[in-house]
């Protein structure tokens, strides 16, 4: 927040008053519009009737949502100082409004949250559904471009309009975190973790286990699983991050997957599945606990996973023995890119919704809020988030969780940075690509021509939405 007498608290509310036509006399002793104020200490002025004083100005109650269920843990903690900031406004925080279910569908209704984040940015960004911020950033002293990574605050634009607040869940997006137990067990050397995919192949076949009855009992790395089987999305892609190429010209505004890189990579992964069975990862992903997104690995049934920073903190409170076992490193890259060190930038947002009771003439408050020490440490320490804003980077301890420093340096050591790439069309494309994936690994289709169909339904959808020039 600014350290300025009139802060931007102040600023908005007062801004707010004005607009629903309040007289500021009621805060600075000024005369009303067309009246005549007496002079200060004028002996022969009346008493002020009580009666006739203007009434308190009623508090707004300003709505803020989020997808995230352990978010709530935070909100207990943070939630007196954000009311504190707003007073006499107040704020109500919903977590766990889920993204398709309900916030789309509130957003599309005309009654969203006022402030929020729950997915599906580029949908509303696109459709004219978010409101523009620029005039709220040119004035805010912590939405400034040197205090988020290029690619955090590059995010946060469509089409040159400003609209997200980068923050809550924000950091870097990519490495490869391992179980070291796990790995020494299977003979291979915790210290030396592989940078390429043949490299990752090998301990992959080490780590993937099955019984005498040829039961799988573990397995090493699933391509499907976390930030590994991501296309097409707020998160990037991780494909074309491992391989060096862009999926999608902004620019331009044309698709770029039919590439060998596309079909080396479908390819590569397939294997990997494979090797585990596809029947057989589907039956150990049906097993409660095991399910996608890190389910497995916090079961030690999984040795490998890819994710983003918050793999180490979020594993720490949900299985602090796993949480210990943790290394993570570099994504592998192929053999032609050996030295490549991949990094992804962009991470999660709010944005203000149209057709929302409050715009950011109320609600800015709580969008910088979201970066302030007060909201940021218990998120840290009751969740394992941290935001992509420097200046409170800057002070996280590396340690606290085991793997997060490699995160921490991964930002200065990086020689490859990558960021989302708005599409349009985006969630389209990324639902047809774990369609194609699954056709390639179980050898129903080859990964060129999946590459080759992917991007022909792309087009089609591309032009058929109205996009093509």
């Amino acid at each position: 927040m600014s350290s300025k007498k009139l802060n931007r608290r102040d600023f908005l509310r007062y801004g707010l008053a004005a607009a629903s036509g309040l007289a500021l006399s009621a805060c600075t002793g000024a005369a009303a519009p067309g009246g005549n104020a007496p002079a200060a200490g004028d002996p022969t002025a009346a008493p002020a009737d009580a009666s006739e004083a203007p009434p308190p100005a009623e508090g707004k109650t300003i709505t803020y949502w989020t997808f995230w269920n352990q978010y709530a843990n935070a909100v207990k903690v943070f939630e007196p100082a954000l009311q504190s900031l707003v007073a006499p406004n107040k704020v109500e925080v919903k977590t766990g409004v889920q993204a398709e279910e309900v916030f789309l569908t509130a957003v599309a209704a005309g009654t969203p949250p006022d402030v929020g984040t729950g997915h599906h940015y580029i949908d509303y960004m696109s459709k004219g559904q978010a409101v523009e911020i620029d005039s709220y950033a040119a004035l805010s002293s912590v939405l400034k471009p040197d205090n988020f990574s290029p690619a955090a605050w590059g995010g946060q634009f469509y089409r040159g309009k400003h609209y997200g607040v980068s923050g809550i869940e924000a950091f870097v997006r990519r490495g490869l975190n391992y179980n070291e137990r796990l790995v020494t067990a299977a003979g291979l050397d915790p210290e030396k973790p592989p940078v390429t995919w043949d490299e990752m192949l090998i301990w992959h076949k080490a780590l993937t286990v099955f019984d005498a009855a040829g039961n799988l009992t573990q397995i090493g790395y699933d391509p499907t699983d976390a930030e590994g089987g991501l296309f097409a999305t707020a998160d990037g892609s991780f494909i074309p991050d491992s391989w060096g190429f862009k999926w999608f010209d902004v620019k331009s505004q044309t698709f770029n997957i039919d590439t060998p890189q596309m079909a080396e990579g479908m390819e590569t992964l397939a294997e990997f599945v494979r090797i585990i069975g596809p029947d057989n990862l589907t039956g150990m992903r049906s097993v409660e606990g095991q399910g996608s997104w890190g389910g497995s690995f916090n079961a030690e049934v999984q040795a490998m996973i890819v994710e983003g920073y918050w793999h180490p903190g979020e594993t720490a409170q949900e299985k602090p023995d796993v949480a210990k076992l943790n290394r993570a490193t570099w994504i592998p890259v192929p053999e032609s890119r050996r030295g490549a060190k991949v990094q992804q930038g962009g991470g999660h947002m709010v944005l203000f919704y149209k057709g929302a009771k409050n715009g950011p003439e109320v609600a800015w408050p709580v969008a910088e809020f979201l970066n302030s020490k007060e909201h940021c440490d218990p998120v840290f320490s009751s969740v394992g988030w941290l935001p992509d804003y420097k200046p409170y980077l800057a002070t996280v301890d590396g340690s606290a969780y085991p793997g997060l420093d490699f995160y921490l340096k991964s930002v200065t050591e990086a020689n490859e940075w990558n960021y989302p790439l708005w599409c349009e069309i985006e969630t389209f494309v990324g639902n047809q690509y774990n369609a194609y994936f699954e056709k390639v690994y179980r050898d129903e289709m080859t990964a060129a021509d999946a590459a080759a169909a992917l991007q022909a339904d792309a087009e089609k959808e591309w032009r058929e939405a109205g996009y093509a020039s």
